[in-house]
Formats: C-alpha cells, sequence, structure tokens
C-alpha cells in the first residue's frame, strides 16, 4: 500500500487514478464522496463508500487516531469484506438535496433576522405587531425607525442595524420567493 497526500481536487484525482493500478477505492461516505465516486466509476474504478457509523468501524482504546490509521483501517475491513457499502446518489438527487438544505437554511436566516428586529424593538420598549403581520401590514411601521447607518448618532445606532437587517431580510424573500 502506498499513502499520499491528496486534495480534494477533480483533476488532480484523475490524474491519481489513471496513473495508479487501482484494485478498489474505498472511502468514508463524505460530503465529496459523491463526485469522487462518479469520477472513479466513470474511469472504470471499482469503488465502495462505506458509512462509519457500524459497528465494525467503532474505535475503542485508541490513544493515536489519524487519517492514515483511519485508512489503513479501511484498507484492512475493506480486505475482510467487513466494510458495508452505502447509497450513493446520484448528482441529480446530490443537486436537489443541496437545494432543499440551502433553502431550509435561507428560511433560518430570515427567521433569525425577523427575531434579531423584534428584539431592538422590545429592547427599546417599542411594540409591533405579532406575528405575519408584523412583516406584511406592520412592516410600514418598521419601516420608520430605520435609517441608514452613516446618518446615526451615537443613541441611535440600532436604527442603522435594523436598515442593514431589513435590507437583507428583503433580499433573502426576495430569494425564498423567487
Amino acid at each position: 500500500h502506498t499513502f499520499l497526500n491528496a486534495i480534494t481536487d477533480r483533476h488532480y484525482l484523475e490524474t491519481v487514478f489513471k496513473k495508479h493500478k487501482i484494485d478498489l477505492l474505498v472511502m468514508e461516505a463524505c460530503g465529496p464522496s459523491g463526485w469522487i465516486n462518479d469520477l472513479a466509476q466513470s474511469l472504470g474504478l471499482k469503488t465502495l463508500v462505506c458509512s462509519t457509523n457500524e459497528e465494525a468501524w467503532k474505535w475503542s482504546n485508541v490513544k493515536r487516531k489519524t487519517d492514515k490509521d483511519d485508512a489503513l483501517k479501511l484498507a484492512r475491513m475493506a480486505a475482510m469484506g467487513e466494510l458495508k457499502s452505502v447509497h450513493t446518489p446520484t448528482e441529480q438527487q446530490r443537486e436537489f438535496r443541496s437545494l432543499v438544505k440551502y433553502r431550509k437554511t435561507l428560511d433560518q436566516r430570515i427567521n433569525k433576522i425577523k427575531c434579531t428586529i423584534r428584539a431592538w424593538f422590545v429592547n427599546h420598549g417599542l411594540s409591533i405587531d405579532r406575528g405575519d403581520k408584523a412583516w406584511h401590514t406592520g412592516r410600514e411601521k418598521i419601516n420608520s425607525f430605520r435609517k441608514p447607518l452613516a446618518e446615526c448618532s451615537a443613541s441611535e445606532l440600532w436604527r442603522g442595524e435594523l436598515d442593514i437587517e431589513l435590507t437583507q431580510l428583503d433580499s433573502l424573500s426576495e430569494q425564498l420567493d423567487a
């Protein structure tokens, strides 16, 4: 066996895969394992993508744990047939899942911005509408407190922050509605 530090770059890995005789490419299921698996299979290599959550993979009473140790253990376990292959989604499935996950991230950001804005009003003893009403019919009232940060005095910096947050809120909401 041979060890080399490999960068996670498509062109580099393609060169490595073509240069070396590889009987079986074994990798942990992780973010880049999808495209690495696709690349290897497109070059005719046999691959095994495995989950490290399996009982056989557990490390117990080990003082030293390195990437090299992980690779050796993966190789040994693959040679003994102890690793279970996991499903690798197609590129289209991975992209769709990524889009769904990102949409949730945008939704969380929007919620965080709204909570931040609501907190500023509460902290200044000002009331705004509750729920969705605050962000639709009540938005005019919220907007009346915004002020460009450069124009704010030291005692009204929260209004500048409000302006920035509302700008971000509008941008994110527009992206979600698209």
